[in-house]
């Protein structure tokens, strides 16, 4: 189910064992992984290899799918993935994303989540989206609102990098999705 997709700049294909060397080293930056819910800090290789074993089984289940973002010259800059939230039937997805320092402030999350979210539409039957930020990282909130993502709420997020909860912000797409979807699942966002 989970194929590649190209966009103008980057191609968006799903991950091997042989990216987990660049996982660690792009993602285990702290800088990085602070803004992420599940991303460790340090980030061994060994934690890569077991994400990446564990995007197979999450895949097999259609519960999560989650997408190696290559840029043209460079390779592998980051990931961008959708995970289920509830029940199948809502068709409630919860979209995340990284990239990793070099590579911020280019557009390639917003060009990334873009696609995955028509490939999800397309794919999966995705009518709701959900997202979330830590509140010190605006820049994330700015592509949400560019991909037409309303805010929905505060709350506070456990993130592994940081080891405790901080201040984040809810958003749900499209606008005037039933905001009781998105307080069901609040607790269970983990920004990527």
């Amino acid at each position: 189910m989970l194929r590649t997709i190209e966009t103008t700049r980057l191609t968006l294909r799903p991950f091997c064992e042989n990216d987990a060397r660049r996982i660690a080293y792009l993602a285990g930056d702290y800088d990085v992984a602070r803004m992420c819910g599940r991303v460790p800090h340090p980030y061994p290789l060994a934690a890569a290899h077991s994400w990446i074993e564990r995007l197979d089984l999450d895949r097999d289940t259609g519960a999560e799918f989650a997408f190696a973002i290559e840029a043209r010259i460079d390779g592998l800059i980051g990931a961008c993935g959708v995970t289920r939230m509830g029940e199948a039937s809502e068709a409630t997805w919860e979209i995340g994303y990284w990239l990793g320092m070099p590579y911020w402030g280019f557009g390639y999350a917003y060009e990334a989540a873009r696609a995955v979210m028509g490939w999800a539409r397309d794919t999966v039957g995705a009518q709701v989206f959900v997202a979330g930020h830590f509140a010190d990282n605006p820049a994330s909130g700015k592509i949400l609102r560019k991909l037409g993502f309303s805010h929905a709420g505060s709350t506070e997020l456990f993130g592994l990098a940081r080891q405790r909860t901080s201040p984040a912000e809810r958003y749900v797409w499209p606008e005037g999705a039933v905001a009781a979807k998105l307080a069901e699942h609040q607790g269970a966002h983990r920004p990527h």
